[in-house]
């Protein structure tokens, strides 16, 4: 009974018993902000833009990216720095570089961080994954961390300006010290985008025809 003598003891019990049933989630402000990031990605149904791939090392490479949910994917990099291709279709992510011989990769995009861009409706208060808010003026950042990973460290961070909400960049760690970074340019969204753009057996046909 001594619990319950003063109004404080019911707000511990309470946030005790939250944070039992709910481990890997937060309250308060901090879940409005991931709902409202939620809405905004379930919102885009395509993406277009301009991009610039920073590297670890400082190295930029301009491209494009185009999206279609779900899981359609397209990256074309400036080729008189870098003649390759990211591509998704089909459940899908390969990596082709033209000028290379070397064997194109291969991932199922369900397995890859990519699959917070390209998933049709996302939960981000999903038991399996922690979400964590960052902000530095008009600029939010929310990291995405898997809680058994599948691929690389399982890891994202996306970038948004507040207000109002629009997706600029992310950034997808190579390990703990290090991360590539896309930023977003003329960004478009919600615009019709052809189905063959994203066709994975053609690209590979492409490349695997290449020489003969």
């Amino acid at each position: 009974m001594l619990l319950f003598n003063r109004p404080e003891n019911y707000f511990l019990l309470l946030m005790n018993l939250a944070l039992f049933l709910f481990p890997n989630q937060s309250f308060g402000s901090e879940v409005s902000q991931i709902k409202q990031i939620e809405k905004y990605l379930n919102s885009i149904h395509s993406l277009e833009a301009d991009i610039l791939q920073i590297d670890p090392y400082g190295n930029e490479i301009s491209g494009v990216i185009k999206l279609k949910k779900p899981g359609k994917l397209r990256i074309e990099y400036d080729t008189q720095k870098a003649d390759h291709l990211i591509l998704a279709s089909d459940g899908i992510l390969a990596i082709i570089d033209y000028g290379s011989n070397t064997e194109p990769l291969r991932y199922p995009i369900n397995e890859t961080p990519l699959k917070y861009l390209s998933n049709k409706e996302l939960d981000l208060l999903d038991p399996s994954i922690k979400c964590k808010i960052s902000t530095s003026g008009n600029y939010i950042k929310l990291k995405i961390t898997e809680v058994d990973k599948s691929f690389g460290l399982g890891r994202i961070v996306l970038e948004f300006v507040a207000e109002p909400i629009s997706i600029v960049g992310w950034e997808i760690p190579l390990n703990k010290q290090q991360n590539t970074k896309i930023l977003l340019q003329n960004l478009m969204t919600n615009r019709e985008i052809q189905d063959d753009l994203f066709y994975v057996s053609a690209e590979l046909m492409k490349f695997y025809n290449r020489k003969k």
